[in-house]
């Protein structure tokens, strides 16, 4: 038996985290920083040239720029604050959740659009920070989502090392088939989560992607069964590669199922109810020994 703590949550993504907050401060203080300097050559203009546009700086102090930076600040942060609550509260045995995965790219869009206005002087002459053409943006864009990509495989195969002592009795490939493509993928999510393998121990169930590991153990898991056919629309999670003959996994303290799919069903729920019944046989003899 291994440490029951692996099969809980899997705790704060800090580096997804790291990477929006990044983007939030440079969206913030760039713009700030650089509305704030000269774009002016110092050098080339004599002292009392100098002490004029210092005094005129000075007095644009409070500006409309000034406030227009303030309340983008503003903005941003509270953005950044509805971020917090949403991670928190989708924050569960999944390595990393939706709101981690699109936050940083949500939070990098508004800082290429908060520096793409802004310009800097280079050699005497303004020159803009960004071209803001739709190459750059797009190159923004694959550079921005690749990294976050790579943060989350790498904490899901961090994650996966918690359980290389664990003895895996059933490891069954996910079953695929056109319904993927025709039905499951359009809803975003499994397109995402997409699914390769799913392990069982006497200890629960491990759910692997290549981006994500989601652990659930047999505490949690109030049924496993499995069902015909599921219609997308219906409200649930699908970590599976088909809409036919599915693994219909029923967590406790939640009304929306989890549906699988692993090629070799059968032996999955048969292996999966077996530990189910004896977790309730033993949970049923220790209510009566509590009642003598």
């Amino acid at each position: 038996m291994s440490n029951q703590r692996i099969w809980e949550s899997s705790g704060w993504p800090w580096g997804l985290e790291l990477l929006a907050l990044i983007f939030v401060l440079a969206a913030i203080i760039i713009p700030w920083q650089l509305a704030a300097e000269p774009h002016v050559d110092m050098e080339s203009l004599s002292i009392v040239e100098q002490r004029r546009l210092e005094q005129r700086q000075q007095q644009q102090t409070g500006t409309f720029e000034d406030f227009f930076n303030f309340f983008w600040s503003l903005g941003i942060l509270g953005l950044y604050g509805v971020h917090l609550l949403m991670a928190s509260s989708s924050i569960n045995q999944i390595t990393t959740s939706f709101t981690h995965l699109f936050s940083p790219l949500i939070f990098s869009m508004i800082t290429y659009y908060r520096l793409a206005g802004v310009t800097t002087t280079a050699g005497g002459e303004e020159r803009a920070l960004l071209s803001n053409t739709p190459g750059e943006l797009i190159l923004w864009i694959l550079i921005v989502f690749a990294l976050t990509l790579l943060l989350a495989r790498v904490r899901a195969i961090r994650h996966g090392l918690k359980f290389k002592r664990v003895e895996w009795d059933v490891n069954s490939k996910a079953a695929r088939d056109s319904t993927f493509w025709s039905e499951l993928a359009w809803t975003i999510r499994p397109l995402i989560y997409k699914p390769l393998s799913y392990m069982a121990s006497d200890e629960g169930i491990l759910i692997k992607g290549w981006l994500f590991y989601l652990p659930l153990s047999y505490n949690v898991i109030q049924s496993v069964e499995a069902v015909r056919k599921v219609s997308v629309s219906e409200s649930a999670t699908f970590y599976s590669t088909t809409t036919k003959g599915l693994v219909r996994v029923q967590v406790k303290d939640t009304k929306q199922p989890i549906y699988i799919s692993p090629s070799d069903r059968e032996a999955f729920i048969a292996y999966c109810n077996r530990h189910l019944n004896r977790g309730s046989v033993v949970s049923l003899a220790r209510d009566d020994s509590d009642d003598e």
